[in-house]
């Protein structure tokens, strides 16, 4: 009887030795599954990417903020912009037609391919997403001014010509609220504020009630800046690149070397005297003649030197103007 009990208490305890080995065992399994699973959250968490950001250089919601903000910069500056809508040609007044000429121009004076481009891509140094034309109605005519917005290896660039004669000829605008304008419109982001434009028309436009300058100005290369305002005030003077100055034994001149650019101008004194192109002779362009015209230094720096904004344009213009030559 004593045997059996000894035999059943070794059982019982037998027993309790494999059911503990098994409940350390049991216990073991979510620890293990648990680092397992832990470390399978962490490497799904490490391996997910990260939203790629939009290639798009450009598209409707850029253009039409480009088109809202020349709608409205175009009066400050006394001109109204008439948009290529992508189907019918754009007419310039020199016979010029865009995008078809596209392939007759120089840009900032080289041959470098230039096409259109709705999105900014293509197979061009320059694809154009936009362009824009000014048609100017005040003599020496024909007078235009046309923008064009393209992207340069992905980077925004804003162009303009005016060119009155011979293959147009693009340059990068000076004109910086343009410049600035689009490039945060291609950056995603508001055109800004359309004021404080440094060009020449709304130079002309803030000093509509001809002060007078409390300043004197000598410099021959400033003066024919201001006679170039003067005397064409449908040019945007800072998109005149080549714009300079050369001089004779009684006058200088003024222009970028064309027979209808070039202003002759002569300092005597306070007075200022230039001359422009007779158009209403009905003859051809370097067959005209000219037609003298005065004006008061004093008067003339009222005109285009009298705010801030007008003495850095015109001290900008010419000093990058090379130094006068002698014809």
């Amino acid at each position: 009887m004593k045997l059996k009990n000894v035999q059943l208490l070794i059982v019982l305890a037998f027993g309790v030795f494999l059911l503990a080995g098994c409940s350390n065992s049991t216990k073991s399994v979510p620890v293990q599954n648990g680092t397992s699973a832990k470390k399978s959250s962490t490497d799904t968490t490490s391996t997910t990417s990260s939203p790629k950001k939009s290639s798009t250089l450009w598209d409707n919601k850029k253009d039409n903020k480009l088109s809202d903000f020349m709608s409205q910069w175009g009066p400050t500056m006394n001109q109204s912009y008439t948009k290529y809508d992508g189907k019918h040609s754009l007419d310039t007044s020199t016979g010029i037609k865009y995008p078809d000429d596209l392939n007759k121009v120089t840009v900032n004076g080289s041959n470098a391919s230039i096409g259109w481009s709705k999105t900014g891509k293509g197979n061009n140094e320059y694809n154009v997403v936009a362009i824009y034309n000014y048609v100017g109605t005040v003599p020496p005519l024909p007078s235009h001014i046309t923008y064009f917005f393209a992207f340069h290896n992905g980077k925004p660039v804003a162009l303009v010509d005016q060119t009155r004669d011979g293959n147009p000829r693009l340059v990068t605008t000076s004109n910086n609220k343009v410049k600035t304008s689009f490039a945060r419109i291609a950056d995603g982001k508001s055109a800004g504020t359309v004021t404080g434009s440094t060009s020449n028309n709304s130079s002309k436009q803030s000093s509509s009630s001809n002060k007078v300058s409390n300043e004197d100005v000598s410099d021959p290369k400033m003066i024919g800046v201001m006679v170039h305002q003067l005397a064409m005030p449908d040019d945007d003077v800072e998109a005149e690149q080549n714009l300079a100055v050369s001089g004779d034994s009684s006058k200088y001149f003024v222009g970028v070397g064309t027979s209808v650019s070039t202003i002759p101008y002569s300092i005597n004194g306070d007075t200022i005297h230039y001359y422009t192109r007779d158009t209403s002779s009905g003859k051809a362009t370097y067959e005209q003649d000219y037609i003298e015209h005065t004006i008061s230094k004093q008067e003339l720096l009222g005109k285009y030197y009298s705010t801030s904004a007008q003495k850095k344009l015109v001290q900008d213009v010419a000093n990058r103007m090379p130094a006068i030559s002698n014809d």
